[in-house]
């Protein structure tokens, strides 16, 4: 039976959509009003679709808003972005499909006499429009569902509609598990302190960096006695790099249209292995758990092939006042621990975020 519930609600859904606009069709005597629903939701589903796919370039513009028209309190404020959002919608919604109507008006005076005479007819047309309507209503709630299960439910997934052909389409399309938008696009429109919500491999950088009780007790041991925050910092760059296995097969998937999700120091620890991000993740919870300052930087590294997407970070040694670079994961590569030449094959640093 559970197999088959996501086909009969999406077969109910359906059956809905024919049913109103049969009736709201008849009640009008044409078959113009189902066709102008079926342009409303489409106009809907456009809108969504345009608002998940540039979801970061969005929220960057209502930040710049904000940051010219708004108090630091309100750009904080998660009510705020979500109202932004919302006129953000209404507005390209209402343009869609005011555009959809122009465009389909001279269609409707050819089309007319087919829509408006014989009930016949009108049944027809409208339950083949309300048939359209029903399958525009159902992405939509694809939709709405793959935005939950990438952003506030990554936690508790909806997996209900995953065997549906369609909904692994639009999945893959909404796909949003790298960085579009770097730190250093945002920090010059927010407040002091503020997080802002970009994800990495299915995953924010707070996320990432969540540590336990064990990963913080391996990390003092870790550091022992060290007398400086420069021996601190290299013998948790040592530690990680040579406990932690590069999971070539996790990168792969990461670059490619499935993505990954199972990110960050929880995993790494867990796993003992994993991607960059996961060693940067790490080396961020290990280090604060020490009182040391960090940073996850975002840029390209050259592998020995090819110069391709990398995270590394930085340390703050608070007895020399310098930020230094670590690369956890190249450290069976070389010295990757302040090293003279780290430029060479590390290109396009931009800060994702900083721990202090």
């Amino acid at each position: 039976m559970i197999t088959y519930l996501p086909y009969i609600l999406c077969a109910l859904l359906m059956l809905f959509s024919i049913k109103g606009s049969l009736q709201g069709s008849l009640e009008e005597e044409t078959a113009e009003y189902s066709l102008k629903r079926l342009l409303y939701y489409f106009s809907i589903f456009i809108t969504f679709l345009i608002m998940i796919i540039n979801l970061e370039d969005i929220y960057l513009a209502i930040l710049k808003f904000a940051n010219n028209y708004s108090t630091d309190t309100l750009i904080s404020s998660n009510l705020f972005k979500a109202l932004m959002l919302a006129v953000v919608f209404l507005f390209i919604q209402t343009i869609i499909y005011f555009v959809l109507k122009c465009l389909n008006n001279p269609l409707t005076r050819t089309y007319k006499g087919l829509l408006n005479k014989g009930k016949i007819r009108i049944v027809l047309f409208s339950s083949l429009f309300g048939f359209l309507k029903g399958l525009v209503i159902i992405l939509i709630m694809f939709m709405g569902i793959v935005t939950y299960n990438t952003t506030f439910g990554r936690g508790m997934k909806i997996n209900l509609f995953n065997d549906i052909k369609g909904y692994g389409t639009l999945e893959r399309i909404i796909s949003i598990n790298k960085p579009v938008i770097s730190y250093n696009d945002f920090k010059e429109y927010i407040p002091a302190n503020s997080n802002v919500i970009v994800y990495y491999n299915g995953v924010t950088l707070e996320e990432g960096i969540m540590s336990s009780n064990e990963i913080d007790q391996k990390a003092i041991e870790i550091v022992g006695n060290s007398k400086s925050d420069r021996e601190k910092a290299k013998k948790l760059y040592s530690w990680i790099g040579s406990n932690i296995k590069y999971d070539f097969s996790k990168a792969k998937k990461a670059l490619g249209p499935e993505g990954v999700s199972n990110s960050g120091a929880i995993e790494a620890w867990n796993t003992r292995s994993g991607i960059c991000f996961d060693y940067s993740c790490l080396y961020v919870a290990m280090a604060k758990s020490v009182g040391l300052g960090t940073r996850i930087v975002t840029g390209d590294a050259f592998d020995g092939e090819n110069y391709g997407p990398h995270a590394w970070n930085q340390v703050y040694l608070k007895e020399e006042a310098i930020w230094i670079n670590v690369d956890p994961t190249f450290y069976l590569a070389g010295d990757y621990f302040d090293n003279e030449d780290f430029y060479e094959d590390h290109l396009n640093p931009q800060i994702a975020g900083e721990w202090n």
